[in-house]
């Protein structure tokens, strides 16, 4: 029972399930309206640019996560409880609490993670283009074209966006799905994969622009 309950672990905490999070979030981060707001449909390239304009002006962003992990191996739905943290240019925090204790820090392309309250560091490198300061570049210009092959659908529901994105390819990601709001706070982020697995991050208590530093970074 224990090698089993350490496997499903080291999937929900996984350096790459983390890494996506923060790569296609950012930051990642929706009060839900009334059920008798009706829902308009947007244009993906209004979508895209209405995400870039809300995440224009944020320079830090801190809350209280709640992530619900479906397991395509498992019939329960695994919930996990913990914080994040953004800052601008190439920052990225994330804690889960007992029983699915992690950290995880992400300095742009140099990715930190303990598993546990006494596991081992683990230090990742990844490719340049694939660190957080090119995804966030890549937010700080107007949205002109789609990327090849992928395929986005938006829609607005008061001040609400929802962006669903469908990568290219066959990588690992099927689906991402982003609701924010237009003060450019964002609530909700639903990661489906492939092979079946599908998390939802629910965000809560969130806090822009604080004024976080270097010290709210540290892998202790």
């Amino acid at each position: 029972m224990r090698r089993i309950f350490q496997k499903v672990l080291k999937i929900c905490v996984h350096p790459l399930h983390l890494l996506k999070s923060a790569c296609y979030c950012s930051l990642v981060f929706i009060m839900l309206l009334p059920a008798s707001a009706s829902a308009a449909p947007l244009t993906p390239l209004e979508g895209l640019e209405r995400l870039r304009l809300a995440l224009q002006g944020l320079q830090d962003f801190s809350a209280e996560l709640t992530q619900e992990k479906q397991v395509s191996v498992l019939k329960k739905k695994l919930v996990m409880k913990g914080t994040v943290r953004f800052m601008k240019p190439d920052r990225f925090a994330m804690e889960l609490f007992p029983p699915y204790k992690s950290r995880m820090l992400l300095k742009n392309n140099l990715l930190l993670q303990r598993i546990g309250e006494r596991g081992e560091l683990q230090k990742i490198i990844l490719p340049e283009d694939q660190g957080l300061s090119q995804w966030i570049g890549k937010l700080s210009k107007p949205v002109s074209s789609l990327p090849e092959g992928m395929e986005i659908k938006a829609e607005e529901t008061g001040r609400v966006t929802t962006v669903m994105i469908r990568p290219a390819g066959s990588g690992q990601m099927k689906e991402i799905t982003v609701q924010f709001q237009d003060d450019g706070l964002i609530r909700r982020l639903v990661l489906e994969e492939r092979n079946g697995d599908r998390s939802t991050m629910i965000f809560g208590k969130a806090r822009k622009n604080s004024g976080l530093t270097d010290a709210d970074f540290r892998m202790e």
